[in-house]
């Protein structure tokens, strides 16, 4: 565990939109996205960093709301800070609500009226996101060794949640972690990262041509039903 790493854990959750209402249409909004970005006390699968073996627990004190309306929290596309388009900020400012309960950390996020927007919109409701990962910087964490068994790292404190992100192929399991990225600044990871970036956008242009496609025959058919 490096504090100096920020890190990503990826979640597969229930991402779902609701349509604007009149006040959130007045005010320019296009509806709401909401999930869950971080579940409580579930035991990851096997995770290996630097040669460490172990899994995994985020506790709820680690993410207090007190916690997070003392964070600044951005709410972007695929891991890609220029694809913000929420933001919850110290819990008095921003598009993005968070709250906590039982099972973890939930958000939703007014959906505004322009091309990311459009693009969250429409890629969540046809389901390519599927998934949301949140960055954190860690801090306070404890190690359990356990006979027969891999260590468990309970982190009991983050340094900094720093945004929470749409995405596809997520990689844990309902309420489970089962993979870790690692921030590499270095420049070969850097260049992983571009690779892996353009072929997330190769795929989301793919499916936004997919889904103005089915949009465009709609629209064809229902123009036939009417004449």
């Amino acid at each position: 565990m490096d504090a100096k790493k920020r890190e990503i854990r990826n979640l597969e959750c229930e991402l779902s939109f609701r349509e604007a209402t009149p006040e959130q249409a007045a005010q320019g909004n296009l509806g709401t996205i909401s999930g869950r970005a971080i579940c409580f006390n579930a035991e990851s699968q096997v995770l290996d960093e630097h040669g460490m073996t172990f899994r995994e627990v985020i506790s709820p004190e680690a993410a207090t709301m007190d916690f997070l309306n003392s964070q600044d929290i951005k709410i972007n596309m695929l891991h890609m800070r220029e694809l913000t388009f929420g933001r919850a900020k110290c819990g008095v400012s921003g598009n993005a609500r968070l709250s906590v309960d039982r099972e973890g950390v939930n958000f939703e996020v007014d959906v505004p009226n322009c091309d990311l927007g459009i693009r969250a919109r429409e890629l969540t409701k046809a389901g390519v996101y599927d998934g949301c990962s949140f960055e954190f910087w860690p801090d306070q964490y404890d190690i359990e060794e356990r006979e027969g068994k891999v260590p468990l790292v309970r982190h009991t404190k983050f340094r900094a949640i720093t945004a929470l992100t749409l995405g596809m192929d997520p990689a844990y399991l309902q309420t489970s972690l089962s993979a870790r990225e690692l921030w590499d600044e270095t420049e070969s990871g850097k260049r992983e990262k571009e690779a892996e970036e353009q072929a997330k956008r190769e795929a989301e242009e793919k499916a936004l041509e997919e889904a103005a496609q089915r949009a465009r025959e709609l629209q064809l058919m229902r123009m036939k039903t009417k004449f």
